[in-house]
């Protein structure tokens, strides 16, 4: 068959050219010029001539193009695949197809341009993109696993640090005591940078919205920051307009966070003179929508300023104003960074104004919404009947707790020193105590032990302006709720409703005999041993489904169950026996064990089902309390002599060449109520009880088998922290985080052996 003239013409075109005849049944090749030909590996047109479409477009895509040209429609473009003959090698085309006729015969003619090397470079920058993501990833998995594996073991030694604070030390020790502990803190704050950076790095960052009292937060930061100005000639100032609303919607947390980094970047490098905090309505760089109300905020400080080339750039990670800065002044330069993340996320823009000697001002703007403080916006707790003792000393700061909580319906009386607390507390009981850290007489710390001896009943708030992970340890260690400045008038009642709850004598109606279920036999043995201290009798089992079957006899009242247990875990006790009070119209009290600190929030072990959280290691302390709220234990029948923390005659003897012992003893005496004989016993029961877990650890791990491994480590994690063996429960939880991850870690296993041979012989020694 001949073709036309001018097809000829596509002989020699550097774009493969081929036609073929349009037939619905059959797609037969008329021409194909040299390129379309060798591009498909061929030598010569006569190979090609007469076949179909099929045979000589060797790749499946074919199917799809042949199916397309024989559609109604046939596309106008596509991209294919192909090999040419004999080749392993995937190529890609950009086919355009048109309809045409020659010789009476209506055909297709397809226009095919290699674009494999374009492909290819498609293929390199998508896996590029990939990788760098996963970098990513990487990058901010590793900076947040760093910053919490670091902050674990600096929240003890600044809690050591505190405690020896506490103590009679020699002034020279004292003075580097307060050396530490300071260093301790701005470790502790370098970590939380580290932090949010790999949070928002990851887009992990959320922001949460409550209402900010503006006034307040300003009040609060100089107060915070007036420990850092000490023995400098330099006043903190505030300066806030008449307009600026009383109380806006935003996150008090983060708008807090870029404040305090703002001003802390100021106080470094201000010798004398001021820094104040300036808030306005006049926004010079954002839009504010209808109805919303813009905020300037401005940090100005009378410091050694800097040059504009040097602020342009002062807002990247990582960055100080110049290396001899970084030297002179520390830090890691991620503050402002951060604050920059945090101002955009909250839909505002930040700056710096200044020059050099002539000090600088920061400021960033935010768009935000008035809260009308007379209006109920949300849905307030109900604090009818509830008496509050309010420690402030800042007028400003009582006037604004005793407004919030007295319109909710609570009963407040404020003071603003530990003199005037301490003569109303010891006249007249109260149900929950606010305590500030920094009263003019004392440390709000030691006025919440007094507390805590004379009203056991009495729920208590620690409300801060100091965000101090060490303190915080503190507190939770005596089950003190810690709340920092400022709190929104939502966060502050909750609070209160929350500490109410857990001092107040709860009601049992029916038995009111004990319930336990707890799977480790050395967790079960010291819960048995702080009863009999206290003189309270409980039941115990070793698994959800004995628990619940127990619970259903309707012999016992009330039930302290761990989460993790064989058979039947926690979660579906709590989850059985709701569903069983609904049928029964009943509401049956039950009380998570627990060493997970997230399950400790309220809002969360309330969405379980359950009434409390008791975190382990448990002191005998939060026991006693936990019991007396539940009628389990009057006050009249525990015997104060029991529950002072007791020394033994001569401490264990221990390797001084190790910091850190294997038991915590100062922890022993908090749960037990002493440390003697019949502790003693207690730990070597406990290595008995826990040598064959460490055995099982051993062989689940061999056999990576991570469920065995995941549920040992649980079990060997709780049992430890139970016994005060705190590294030897830490380096079990990391062992179950890895296991439940199916990741197997030699390293950590071999470190559990060698921790709890550690335990063994410094038991051995007692």
């Amino acid at each position: 068959m001949s073709l036309p003239d001018f097809v000829h013409s596509y002989d020699d075109v550097p774009v493969g050219v081929c036609i073929i005849k349009r037939d619905r049944q059959n797609l037969d090749v008329l021409y194909a010029n040299a390129t379309f030909i060798k591009a498909l590996g061929y030598k010569k047109q006569t190979e090609l001539l007469g076949k179909s479409l099929e045979e000589i477009w060797p790749e499946t895509e074919t199917c799809e193009l042949a199916k397309r040209l024989k559609s109604p429609t046939p596309p106008q473009t596509t991209t294919l695949s192909f090999r040419a003959q004999n080749k392993d090698k995937k190529r890609w085309a950009l086919v355009s197809i048109r309809e045409s006729q020659y010789q009476d015969q209506e055909c297709f003619t397809l226009w095919a341009t290699d674009i494999s090397a374009s492909k290819e470079v498609e293929s390199q920058l998508e896996a590029d993109l990939e990788k760098a993501d996963a970098s990513a990833e990487q990058k901010s998995n590793f900076l947040a696993t760093m910053s919490h594996e670091i902050r674990t073991p600096m929240q003890s030694i600044y809690g050591l640090l505190e405690l020896m604070e506490q103590s009679d030390l020699s002034p020279d020790v004292q003075t580097m005591n307060k050396t530490a502990k300071n260093s301790a803190s701005e470790l502790l704050e370098i970590l939380d940078d580290i932090l949010d950076f790999a949070k928002m790095d990851a887009d992990q960052m959320e922001l949460d919205y409550f209402e900010v009292p503006v006034r307040t937060l300003a009040y609060g930061i100089n107060e915070a920051l007036a420990v850092k100005v000490q023995g400098k000639d330099v006043e903190l100032k505030d300066d806030i307009a008449k307009d600026v609303p009383f109380v806006v919607v935003g996150d008090p947390k983060r708008l807090r966070q870029v404040i305090m980094n703002l001003m802390g970047n100021a106080l470094k490098f201000t010798h004398q003179g001021s820094v104040t905090i300036k808030v306005t309505t006049d926004c010079k760089n954002i839009e504010i929508p209808e109805n919303r109300v813009g905020l300037r905020f401005e940090i100005i400080d009378t410091g050694i300023g800097m040059s504009q080339e040097i602020a342009d750039k002062l807002f990247s990670p990582f960055t100080q104003a110049d290396n001899s800065t970084s030297r002179k002044y520390g830090g890691t330069g991620l503050g402002l960074s951060i604050s920059k993340k945090l101002v955009e996320m909250m839909g505002g823009q930040i700056g710096v104004l200044s020059k050099e000697g002539k000090g600088s001002t920061f400021w960033f703007e935010i768009p935000t919404e008035e809260v009308d403080t007379q209006a109920e916006v949300l849905d307030m707790p109900t604090l009818d009947g509830i008496s509050v003792l309010s420690a402030e000393d800042h007028p400003m700061g009582a006037k604004e707790i005793v407004r919030s909580l007295r319109s909710m319906g609570a009963n407040v009386e404020s003071c603003a020193t530990c003199e005037e607390a301490r003569d109303l507390f010891s006249r007249r009981p109260f149900d929950v105590g606010i305590i500030d850290q920094g009263l003019p007489d004392g440390l709000g710390l030691d006025l919440i032990r007094e507390i805590m001896e004379v009203r056991p009943f009495m729920g208590l708030i620690m409300y801060t302006v100091r965000d101090d992970a060490g303190l915080q340890h503190t507190l939770q260690s005596l089950g003190v709720t810690y709340l920092t400045k400022p709190a929104s008038r939502l966060g502050l009642g909750e609070a209160v409703l929350d500490a109410s709850s857990k001092v107040m004598k709860m009601g049992i109606d029916g038995p009111t005999k004990l319930l336990i279920a707890e799977d480790t036999a050395s967790v079960r043995d010291i819960l048995q041993r702080q009863l009999d201290i206290l003189g309270v009798e409980a039941k115990f089992v070793e698994n959800g489904k004995e628990a619940l079957e127990a619970v259903r006899s309707g012999e016992y009242g009330i039930l302290l169950t761990d989460l993790h247990m064989p058979e039947m875990d926690g979660y579906s006790v709590i989850q059985a026996i709701r569903e069983d009070d609904e049928k029964l119209d009943r509401h049956f009290p039950v009380i998570s064990l627990t060493a997970d600190v997230q399950m400790s929030q309220r809002q969360i072990y309330m969405s379980h089902g359950f009434d409390e959280c008791l975190l382990k290691p448990v002191s005998l302390g939060q026991f006693k309390r936990l019991l007396m709220r539940w009628g389990l234990l009057s006050a009249e029948e525990e015997t104060t002599a029991l529950l002072q923390p007791t020394t033994p005659k001569e401490k264990p003897a221990t390797d001084k060449t190790n910091t850190a012992t294997a038991i915590d003893q100062d922890a022993i005496i908090a749960q037990m109520g002493s440390f003697d004989e019949g502790t003693i016993e207690m730990l070597k029961m406990f290595v008995e009880m826990t040598e064959a877990l460490v055995e099982k650890l051993v062989a689940a791990h061999h056999e990576q088998n991570f469920h065995d491994l995941a549920e040992t480590a649980h079990s060997l994690k709780g049992a430890a922290r139970s016994a005060c063996a705190n590294i030897l429960g830490d380096a079990a939880s990391k062992v179950q985080d890895s296991a439940e991850e199916k990741q197997s870690t030699p390293e950590l296993i071999e470190n559990i052996q060698k921790e709890f041979e550690r335990v063994k012989e410094e038991i051995n020694s007692y």
